[in-house]
């Protein structure tokens, strides 16, 4: 998704400075208005604005604060991954310090969406803290929703990840259901694509999972992650979650089945194991 917002900012004219922890996904990019750079710190120099997108809280400790990129000072810093609120508010007070404008800004969408400048922000911020930089929401995404304050994007962003793997979870005991009473997962697919059953999720997934592809949109381990991070917003906000509290331990099954890296609708496996159609010969 980074690779996607880089590539929009540079169709946009924007002089981009990039850094890749897999600088061989970003080769393409490098040109009249970009330069690929060895280190987060290096690529912040002189940086405006820096824009982060990372997977887990870990990877953000590395390139954040043992690479040295707050001490080059950029003006603003936007965290566009899904991070802790723990360390949401670390980033914050450690921006602050150095006299740096922070931001949490998770962003919902799939590569594709990235590439096509159609992601949404959820922002923790009000709009007008951030005029300077509408640019970048422009030309990146198709919309931004302004939630608060900072970590109320990521709060806005946990909620809306746990309610996605619920759904899809819902979809697979559902098919499980069917197939377990005799009836064809086909004809269930086909039924919730024409009823108020139907979603986004459902739309976008079902396809990759009745063809047992699994090429990541969203990887398993980084909704795993979300949900983990979703169970202990609701605890510390005591919420109830009775239906969506058993989501950590599916998503750990998933990791045991070996499918993180795979996309989080590759649960198939571990749940309804839909199989494509067998191909008849003519």
């Amino acid at each position: 998704m980074g690779r996607g917002m880089a590539y929009n900012l540079i169709q946009a004219g924007q002089k981009v400075k990039l850094y890749s922890r897999s600088p061989q996904k970003i080769q393409v990019l490098q040109g009249e208005y970009s330069t690929i750079h060895d280190s987060p710190s290096e690529a912040a120099k002189e940086a405006d604005l820096v824009v982060l997108c990372l997977t887990e809280d870990a990877v953000v400790e590395k390139e954040i604060f043992s690479s040295g990129l707050l001490e080059t000072k950029p003006k603003i810093v936007i965290d566009c991954g899904t991070t802790s609120l723990p360390l949401t508010y670390r980033l914050f007070k450690e921006c602050v310090h150095r006299g740096i404008r922070f931001y949490d800004s998770p962003m919902t969408g799939s590569k594709n969406a990235a590439r096509d400048g159609q992601i949404l922000f959820m922002l923790g911020a009000h709009k007008e803290e951030t005029e300077d930089i509408q640019f970048f929401f422009h030309v990146c995404g198709k919309d931004v929703i302004y939630c608060g304050t900072v970590g109320d994007g990521q709060k806005a962003k946990l909620a809306l990840n746990m309610i996605q793997a619920g759904i899809f979870q819902v979809y697979m005991e559902g098919f499980q259901l069917a197939q377990d009473s005799g009836v064809e997962t086909s004809i269930l697919r086909d039924i919730l694509l024409q009823s108020a059953a139907k979603s986004g999720i459902a739309e976008f997934k079902f396809p990759f999972v009745f063809s047992a592809n699994y090429e990541t949109h969203f990887s398993l381990k980084n909704m795993r992650k979300d949900v983990y991070h979703a169970m202990e917003l609701a605890k510390k906000s005591k919420t109830n979650l009775s239906l969506c509290k058993n989501l950590p331990e599916i998503y750990d099954a998933g990791m045991k089945a070996g499918l993180g890296e795979n996309d989080f609708c590759s649960l198939n496996e571990v749940t309804a194991k839909i199989r494509p159609p067998k191909s008849k010969n003519p």
